[in-house]
């Protein structure tokens, strides 16, 4: 009977071991920092519990956390560091981040340490990107950035650049330490054929930690045609004409006229050109049936007289076979 009880003890003492992941403190908040200074912390981890723990990785929540420890492998009562390195390159204002520790603790296999900082630049943007949606050829658009003091110094934009861009021009205003950027869209410079565009503003600027400071302008024209189908596309055997129809639809209601069309081949054609004005049109795209076994891309440019929507690009895919 003794035997027995004993044989009982032994597999639930061993059960009862096993390790116990603990930290000190699983959050830390770095409190303002500078863009340019990495943030450096320390956690303390330890083993509470009776069995070795073995900790088999460290998951940063992204590239620009990194990480080192102190021990892999704690006994029971062994304590260890994880050192949080945090690069606020890149980032303004206030940051979360984690660390995911994974361990063999069976009651907490993943445990997260956590960290925040308000991160402070020479110079603060209320934003690094501008969007302008459904831009009209025939109205400007305007925006406007704000440059913040982050070192109590006033902030001076000297001047600007936007390679490749006459449609986007700046204004610079003062307001106490900070600057106004105003960054104004003319449609009516934007070449027909492009309907949607990234440009970069080059903001130069007095501060010799941030001599440059770049802002990221994207804009789209409003579509006031719609083609149905958008997309020509044949799969069919050569040595006959192909043909879809094309409606066109100015979303207005207001009439237009399609005055002309360019195809970058010369297989293809469309008829229906020079109707009257209409708020609806209606056309045909021809591939030629001289047209040879292969694959083709191409496209077609419809030329309208709608000044919101001079150009409607149409692609054109075949593939003869």
């Amino acid at each position: 009977m003794r035997t027995l009880v004993f044989s009982l003890m032994v597999p639930a003492l061993c059960a009862a071991q096993a390790p116990a992941i603990s930290v000190d403190q699983p959050h830390f908040d770095f409190g303002k920092i500078s863009g340019d200074a990495k943030a450096v912390h320390r956690f303390k981890v330890s083993n509470k519990g009776n069995a070795p723990l073995n900790i088999s990785r460290l998951n940063p929540s992204c590239g620009c956390t990194s990480t080192v420890i102190g021990q892999w492998t704690l006994n029971p009562g062994q304590s260890t560091e994880v050192e949080a390195t945090f690069n606020p390159s890149g980032f303004r204002g206030l940051v979360h981040k984690s660390i995911q520790i994974v361990c063999n603790d069976p009651s907490n296999p993943t445990l997260s340490l956590t960290f925040e900082a308000e991160v402070q630049r020479e110079i603060m943007t209320s934003t690094d990107a501008v969007f302008f949606q459904d831009v009209l050829r025939t109205v400007p658009r305007k925006t406007s950035v704000k440059f913040s003091s982050g070192n109590g110094q006033p902030v001076h934009i000297t001047k600007t650049d936007i390679p490749d861009a006459p449609y986007l021009t700046t204004n610079v205003r003062a307001d106490g330490k900070d600057a106004w950027l105003d960054i104004l869209l003319d449609g009516r410079k934007i070449p027909a054929n492009r309907q949607i565009e990234t440009r970069t503003v080059i903001v130069h600027t007095d501060n010799p930690k941030m001599p440059l400071v770049n802002i990221s302008v994207e804009w789209q024209m409003f579509a006031s045609i719609l083609a149905d189908p958008v997309r020509v596309a044949w799969v069919e055997p050569p040595g006959k004409e192909q043909r879809t129809r094309i409606a066109l639809r100015q979303v207005d209601g207001k009439p237009f006229r399609i005055l002309s069309a360019r195809c970058t081949n010369p297989l293809l054609r469309v008829e229906g050109l020079g109707k009257g004005p209409a708020a609806q049109q209606e056309v045909y795209v021809v591939l030629s049936a001289s047209a040879k076994a292969g694959m083709y891309n191409e496209k077609v440019v419809l030329v309208t007289d709608s000044p919101d929507q001079p150009e409607l690009e149409l692609r054109v895919a075949a593939s003869l076979r």
